[in-house]
């Protein structure tokens, strides 16, 4: 009878940990590696916009420092844009969270705007896709791909 109990708690703890999957972790600091935003009906005309960029070339055509994004481990960040003198210009920041394959950020500052990406992730590297209207023309029909490199761990 003993074995029994045994084998059936032993039965319910891999099922448990095998439906319950491990959420990614994103806590710490984040560089764009590749970025790719295609944006169709650009400003509402017929014609499609595309920026395509790396860690290599992104100070040459994007004019700024690379973007660096904080995930802390309570679900807060922000998100640092610095012109080529390392002045702030603009960092957004509200909550983060991962519901099931999709990472939802809620920016709170400056404005309420959710955003919804499907995430794939490692160790090392971040890839997040989706639909957004990033040329702000009133139709969320723009491709966003985005992969990214940790190059901080987080203080937890």
């Amino acid at each position: 009878m003993r074995y029994k109990n045994y084998l059936l708690l032993a039965v319910f703890v891999v099922i448990f940990s095998c439906s319950n999957k491990k959420q990614p972790d994103l806590a710490g600091v984040w560089e764009i590696d590749e970025l790719k935003i295609t944006m169709n009906s650009y400003q509402n005309s017929d014609s499609v916009q595309v920026i395509e960029v790396n860690r290599s070339n992104w100070e040459e055509k994007m004019k700024v420092r690379n973007i660096q994004t904080y995930y802390n481990p309570d679900g807060t960040y922000h998100s640092v844009h610095r012109n080529l003198h390392d002045s702030i210009f603009y960092d957004p920041a509200g909550t983060w969270r991962i519901e099931n394959d999709t990472l939802v950020i809620h920016d709170t500052i400056p404005k309420q705007t959710t955003y919804r990406f499907k995430v794939k992730t490692n160790k090392d590297f971040v890839e997040y896709w989706g639909m957004e209207d990033f040329d702000q023309d009133g139709k969320v029909d723009d491709d966003y791909y985005s992969k990214q490199r940790r190059i901080k761990e987080s203080n937890r």
